[in-house]
């Protein structure tokens, strides 16, 4: 009994050598509620006919929803507007945050402060985001053609036209998330060794040359950081284009994640939307693994 006793206490207090696992289970039971049994249901119900209008219709239908997928339109034209959104979003930022990342690591007064307020669009929540853009881009009152107006050029109805309103999307999402690249680059140059800049100087190399030759190969790594990180969170992009456009006007800004959506809650066909999350899952894992393993090898 006392062995027992002992035993008990020695688990309680972690002095046991299964203190480590005991320490990581509360994350390990976590990680797999919230994340491997969601995935397990969803690729199931991808294989199952499943609508939320006929609950005791469902059955299993192999890859029907998978092959009905290869030949839908709209799934195609959302892919395309998928890519065309991720390609302008991801060029932009990845410039744009390496330019203000450059400019942030140089000293000057204010500097703290203007690093503070730079910071702002990334840490608002995306559906205030969402909201504020759409009243700036409002064709009557929003500051965006009042603006034009007194430079002399016509309003433009941002969000409800076929092609404007992908671009106004992807300048929303450059202007919350390009400070988000900019703080990753900064972190990588504020690591940089002194050692070859200073090299370089007596070697008489030019700034532009600094930059191309030592900068840009050195924070590789973080530019890789970034754009992955940007690159997953771009293609299930959902909220923000939600609440500024809910796809439209027609499927103008319809991306792949809204198109799930509606297909799933508007459409109630749950396996055909299961099966389009799957496929994300998938599209997002190839391509950030391929990636990350070229960057390596290069």
């Amino acid at each position: 009994m006392k062995s027992s006793g002992k035993s008990w206490r020695l688990l309680l207090t972690l002095e046991t050598e299964a203190a480590p696992k005991l320490l990581v289970s509360p994350i390990f039971i976590f990680l797999v509620a919230v994340t491997v049994f969601p995935t397990i249901y969803a690729v199931i119900t991808s294989l199952q006919y499943y609508f939320l209008s006929e609950p005791y219709n469902k059955h299993f239908s192999g890859l029907a929803n998978y092959r009905f997928m290869l030949t839908d339109a709209r799934f195609w034209g959302s892919l395309k507007t998928t890519l065309l959104f991720m390609a302008a979003s991801i060029c932009f930022e990845m410039i744009a945050g390496v330019i203000l990342a450059l400019l942030m690591s140089r000293k000057f007064f204010g500097s703290g402060l203007a690093k503070t307020l730079f910071l702002l669009p990334t840490i608002t929540t995306p559906v205030v985001v969402g909201l504020i853009w759409v009243m700036m881009f409002d064709p009557q009152f929003g500051i965006i053609n009042y603006l034009l107006d007194q430079l002399g050029f016509a309003p433009q109805a941002w969000l409800s036209g076929t092609h404007s309103a992908i671009w106004a999307v992807i300048g929303v999402d450059v202007w919350e998330w390009t400070p988000y690249v900019a703080l990753v680059v900064l972190a990588g140059l504020q690591s940089l060794p002194d050692e070859p800049y200073e090299a370089a100087t007596v070697d008489g190399a030019t700034n532009l040359q600094k930059f191309w030759h030592l900068t840009l190969p050195l924070i590789k790594p973080y530019l890789v950081i970034a754009f992955v990180f940007r690159f997953m969170d771009l293609f299930r992009w959902f909220d923000t284009i939600y609440v500024m456009t809910k796809g439209g006007p027609g499927t103008a800004t319809e991306t792949l994640n809204m198109f799930g959506y509606l297909t799933g809650f508007n459409f109630m066909n749950v396996g055909y939307a299961a099966s389009i999350g799957i496929t994300m899952l998938f599209m997002i894992t190839f391509v950030s693994k391929f990636v990350i393993n070229l960057s390596r090898k290069g």
